[in-house]
């Protein structure tokens, strides 16, 4: 199976897998077993129409092949196979799945007509089209269908659905008027030309060995037949044409005798594929900080052992066993800026629980805090520096925005006032009345706006930077807690301002306060929290922002 992250599975929507990687099916059609290279596999064949009962939710493969249809009577084209979807990504929530197996189109006895078309297959939402049926000698036009119909000697082809069949073969007008192949899930039906065969069907290993199925009818001449296509497609006859194979969905092949009679498409098939054992049935990696903990509910499902990787410094993840993971990343928080500094905002705060892993080994960026600067009596000022981003292989986690400043010119005086920065969250805006830079929606929020004195504070990751007040600095954003390691912990909290009269405390989850003058408090190391803004009345140094963090869980059982 291979599955890319749920988010982009089919009909997943925002839906969260219940069984974590793979569906559990607990009924439905004709169980069976295989295992190959370590992995266990169950697999549900319906040949005929039931329900499949889906107890947990998750991804599977399927193959859904809708009913053949039968070919034309007298000179008449190949039935088309019907619709051939093999999909890898589907998504199945917990519940029953209607399960449908279309039926083939039946053999035409009255002279000179077309084909009939197969039943479509389903099963949920997803669908196998019934194949389109072949010309006859009255109507003379392949339908259109999961695989188009071959034409009579004098018609039109009929036309197979993208991404599910093939277009028939053109009937030959010419001595001996060979119908054409109905079309095949794995080619176009032959023209009459040739041979009018029809055309080849898709082989799938889903059940364990590989077999072809979805083959197109053979037309039908004056002394002429063409062969069914590989995956059970009847051949073209004479008197009778062949029908294609039960639960292949394979067209029926053409007569060519007037009275004649064409034959019956194939029956279709569904079959939903899960795996149930070995190594890919759940994550294995390595990497980081190993740690294990039972949920109590708070912090998981309770009962389900989880594994945590802590990542506190850069590295790398190995996954042997892929598939989807919870994840906290947290990018470097922003450094406060000097000279009636802003608050650092924190780095971006990203838990998601539907981050899919492959069987690699993944690089793992922990985001440096921006660096805080010292500034000298009247000199000189500096907005902060912005974090690093932090990320686990396409998982990534934007640094936070610096404090805004006051810049001096050497020979002192005051050239500029700057707004926060932007980042993961914003840093806090400067004086007079700056505003805070700006986060980004759903992994931070933005800074505070300066006062006419005083600087704002840092965003953090669930709280915007408070405004500066008068003579007082805003206070940093708060964090957000998270109970991904078991324990709730709260990270990301933005950087206070610089104040006159009080500095702005540092936001909940790290954040370090800002102060009027003097060294301003540094974010915590590895929360991705934002430093604290200072002034430049004397020789001051602004907070660094805090490290980031990247955490991995996954359950074990």
């Amino acid at each position: 199976m291979t599955i890319s992250k749920l988010s982009t599975a089919l009909g997943a929507g925002s839906d969260i897998p219940t069984a974590g990687r793979f569906a559990q099916i607990s009924s439905g059609g004709t169980r069976t077993t295989y295992t190959d290279g370590g992995v266990t596999y169950e697999v549900r064949t319906f040949t005929s129409s039931g329900s499949l009962v889906v107890q947990s939710s998750g991804v599977v493969d399927v193959l859904v092949i809708g009913g053949g249809a039968s070919g034309g009577v007298y000179f008449g084209g190949g039935g088309g196979a019907g619709g051939y979807l093999d999909a890898t990504n589907v998504y199945l929530p917990a519940g029953t799945a209607t399960v449908v197996v279309g039926s083939g189109g039946p053999a035409q006895t009255i002279n000179a007509v077309s084909g009939r078309p197969g039943s479509g297959s389903r099963v949920g939402n997803y669908y196998g089209l019934g194949g389109g049926g072949g010309g006859g000698a009255t109507s003379r036009n392949g339908d259109n269908g999961g695989s188009g119909g071959g034409s009579e000697e004098f018609g039109t082809p009929g036309t197979g659905t993208s991404g599910q069949g093939n277009n028939g073969g053109q009937g030959n007008s010419s001595s001996p008027f060979l119908g054409g192949g109905g079309g095949g899930a794995g080619a176009v039906g032959a023209a009459g030309t040739s041979t009018g065969g029809g055309g080849a069907g898709l082989a799938s290993s889903i059940t364990g060995s590989s077999v072809t199925r979805a083959g197109g009818g053979g037309g039908a001449g004056s002394g002429v037949t063409g062969s069914g296509g590989a995956g059970g497609g009847g051949n073209g006859g004479a008197s009778t044409g062949g029908s294609g194979s039960a639960n292949t969905g394979g067209g029926g092949g053409g007569s060519s005798n007037s009275g004649s009679t064409s034959g019956a498409g194939g029956s279709g098939v569904v079959i939903v594929r899960t795996i149930i054992g070995g190594s890919a049935a759940g994550v294995a990696a390595s990497g980081g900080t190993e740690t294990t903990y039972v949920a109590d509910g708070s912090n998981g499902v309770a009962g389900k052992t989880y594994k945590v990787h802590s990542f506190t410094s850069s590295g790398s993840l190995t996954v042997n066993a892929q598939g989807f993971v919870d994840c906290l990343v947290v990018g470097g928080g922003g450094a406060g800026g000097t000279a009636t500094g802003g608050g650092g905002g924190a780095g971006g705060h990203l838990e998601i629980t539907n981050a899919y892993l492959e069987a690699t080994t993944h690089s793992v960026i922990i985001g440096a805090g921006g660096a805080g600067f010292t500034t000298f009596a009247n000199i000189t000022g500096r907005p902060g520096t912005n974090g690093i981003t932090s990320r686990i292989g396409n998982y990534f986690s934007p640094g936070g925005g610096g404090g805004g400043a006051q810049l001096f010119q050497y020979t002192g005086g005051s050239i500029a006032f700057t707004p926060g920065e932007p980042g993961g969250s914003g840093g806090g805006g400067s004086r007079p009345s700056m505003a805070g830079g700006a986060g980004v929606s759903s992994i931070g929020n933005a800074g505070g706006t300066g006062s006419t004195t005083s600087s704002g504070g840092g965003g953090g990751a669930s709280a915007v930077g408070v405004n500066a007040s008068g003579a007082n600095g805003g206070a940093g954003g708060a964090g957000l807690a998270s109970a991904i390691t078991g324990i709730s912990v709260t990270r990301a909290g933005g950087g206070g301002g610089q104040g006159d009269t009080t500095g702005g405390a540092g936001g909940a989850g790290g954040g370090g306060g800002g102060v009027i003058s003097g060294t301003a408090t540094s974010g915590t190391t590895n929360t991705g929290s934002g430093g604290g803004g200072t002034s430049s009345l004397a020789t001051s140094t602004s907070g660094s922002g805090g490290s980031g963090i990247v955490i991995i869980r996954y359950p074990l059982d």
